[in-house]
């Protein structure tokens, strides 16, 4: 699943159009956000959050993960390890080589003891929307408030 679409339409601000950089703009391309969980509802309702401040891509799976990952550059990586083909924390020293500058989050039902490598962990599914928000947001450095809050 993902929301990708051309980018033609996107155009960020530049100082030959009479200003400087100001941070997003609603031209400038949203943050690249790639989704790794085996468990399609988290999936629907991460991107439901996420979607449009960031542009989501969600894989359920480790192989599919490993190879988007040496293709295409994201600034966030949220994954849930527990993969049907294997340990996903195996693919944080990928995403340490392959993403410069991506953060991670492991949003999980395994003890966060075992996740001492990501950017941040949340526990699944005992986390609300608005702490995932609030938690992507920051690992983002876009604005912490909701674009709408959930009912």
């Amino acid at each position: 699943m993902t929301n990708d679409f051309t980018t033609d339409s996107y155009r960020p601000f530049t100082d030959q159009e009479g200003g400087g950089t100001i941070g997003f703009s609603i031209f400038a391309a949203p943050p690249r956000v790639l989704h790794i969980d085996s468990d399609h509802d988290a999936a629907l309702v991460l991107a439901a959050l996420l979607v449009p401040e960031t542009q989501v891509t969600h894989v359920p799976t480790l192989a599919e993960a490993q190879e988007l990952l040496q293709r295409e550059q994201f600034a966030l990586v949220v994954m849930d390890p527990d993969l049907p083909d294997g340990d996903g924390a195996q693919i944080l020293q990928q995403v340490r080589s392959q993403q410069l500058g991506a953060r991670v989050l492991v949003y999980s039902a395994r003890h966060p003891d075992q996740h001492n490598a990501g950017s941040a962990f949340l526990p699944k599914p005992w986390t609300s929307p608005r702490q995932l928000w609030r938690t992507v947001s920051d690992l983002l450095g876009i604005g912490s408030t909701m674009p709408v809050e959930p009912q």
